[in-house]
């Protein structure tokens, strides 16, 4: 009987911890910090329509590395909305807009020494890009009708910029994009 009840914990210790979306963090991503909120009023519902507030990214006139980035992540994010039964609205009557936002800057390291010229001691600097970049995504969503803010999400994180490849990158926007939504909708 001992047996046939350790043998039922430990599957339905596995069924619960193992059937759950959440997937490590991806090595290249560190000191990942998430805060969202929302309107305490809205009514969220099961499922809905949306609309990306910008458009498309080749529209935008912005560098082709940016464009990549930028389509990564809305293609991410529309498959995570997918997940919530919150799809694309083909009759241009959304229930929700939905707007983001990516900044992202390359730190520098400041290497100095004393070194000895002409009988001189001086201080030498060296200045050495980072190999990470501190990058932030932020995530609105806005009810269509009132255009009022009723969601928001905000990622920081370190991500590693030397030698990553584009399957990996698409992996950790789509880590932090399923972290973020995962309280989306609050309900």
């Amino acid at each position: 009987m001992k047996e046939i009840l350790a043998l039922a914990i430990i599957v339905s210790t596995i069924c619960f911890t193992g059937c759950k979306r959440s997937e490590e963090a991806p090595e290249t991503i560190s000191d990942m910090v998430i805060g969202t909120t929302y309107n305490p009023q809205a009514k969220f519902k099961d499922s809905a329509t949306y609309v990306f507030s910008r458009e498309d990214p080749e529209k935008e006139g912005l560098p082709p590395e940016v464009i990549t980035i930028v389509k990564r992540v809305r293609q991410l994010l529309q498959d995570e909305l997918r997940t919530k039964k919150y799809n694309i609205s083909k009759d241009n009557e959304p229930y929700y807009l939905v707007d983001y936002h990516i900044m992202a800057a390359q730190g520098l390291q400041i290497i100095a020494a004393r070194v000895e010229t002409y009988d001189q001691e001086w201080l030498g600097i060296v200045g050495i890009p980072d190999e990470f970049i501190k990058g932030s995504l932020v995530i609105d969503v806005i009810e269509a009708k009132t255009l009022k803010p009723v969601w928001r999400g905000i990622c920081n994180a370190n991500v590693a910029s030397v030698g990553v490849s584009e399957k990996e990158k698409d992996k950790r926007v789509k880590y932090a994009v399923q972290q973020m939504l995962n309280t989306f909708p609050p309900n």
